[in-house]
């Protein structure tokens, strides 16, 4: 699953969850537009928490 699809079935704005995970809204947008090596695993961790997925699934479809 990508970010940006788990993010809109959580019934997030992206302002929302930037404020959630603590990240820019450059930072996400590229992160939802598959540039994942501008995320660290601090970013994915907390962005999957607040979605509530894995890591795994959410950022390298395992």
């Amino acid at each position: 699953m990508n970010v940006k699809i788990a993010r809109i079935k959580a019934g997030l704005t992206q302002e929302q969850l930037c404020k959630l995970v603590h990240i820019s809204p450059k930072k996400l947008c590229r992160i939802e537009n598959g540039n994942d090596d501008t995320a660290t695993k601090k970013d994915m961790k907390n962005i999957a928490n607040v979605l509530g997925e894995d890591v795994l699934t959410l950022f390298f479809n395992k």
